[in-house]
């Protein structure tokens, strides 16, 4: 579970948004909505942690946040000294006046003495995901990501194009193969699956 602490208030409609859309772009991006937990985003209401089982669902309930007007690096601090096993080992997310505003959330690194570590990536909701399970795993490092610490938005438009163009490559990339093959063996017979 990602923990993703309210420092200013946010509505309860805008928090249930928050848990749909970055469902729904967590299964855009792995192109699968089998298997996908839709609780990974855990919306922190308190801050015992053992009473903490699950993430957050939809309908979120009311609920007083104990992290108003707390700052990034106070809730990086927090994290780290409060560290809980369900919980993402790099990644938090922080929902403030810009979420209401712009429908964006910022996502937070737990190690500040790596390269970019105390930087901040401004998403929408439904890309809030798409690094930090990477992140997490391995697979990714904070470093490495293009938008970090800019004002620039990492937003579903973007994630689009990006398809877009993978798949725009992939069909240029299948079209030349096609042609040197054909180049290749010119007199070879068209292949034809068994049984017709």
């Amino acid at each position: 579970m990602f923990p993703a602490f309210v420092t200013s208030p946010v509505p309860l409609k805008m928090l249930d948004e928050l848990l749909v859309e970055s469902r729904k772009g967590t299964c855009a991006m792995l192109g699968d909505d089998e298997g996908i937990p839709g609780d990974c985003i855990c919306i922190l209401d308190t801050k015992d942690l053992n009473s903490v089982e699950h993430g957050s669902r939809t309908p979120m309930q009311p609920f007083e946040s104990p992290f108003i007007g707390w700052t990034d690096d106070e809730c990086r601090s927090w994290m780290n000294e409060h560290r809980h096993p369900y919980f993402a080992e790099y990644n938090f997310i922080v929902l403030d006046e810009d979420t209401v505003k712009n429908k964006t959330c910022r996502v937070g690194y737990t190690y500040v003495n790596e390269p970019m570590g105390d930087k901040m990536l401004t998403t929408d909701f439904f890309t809030c995901m798409h690094n930090m399970p990477a992140i997490d795993v391995g697979m990714l490092l904070w470093y490495e990501i293009e938008l970090l610490g800019t004002d620039e938005v990492d937003d579903r438009a973007e994630f689009e194009e990006s398809l877009r163009e993978a798949y725009e490559t992939y069909v240029r990339m299948e079209s030349e193969r096609s042609e040197r093959d054909r180049r290749r063996f010119p007199h070879a017979p068209p292949h034809t699956p068994k049984g017709l």
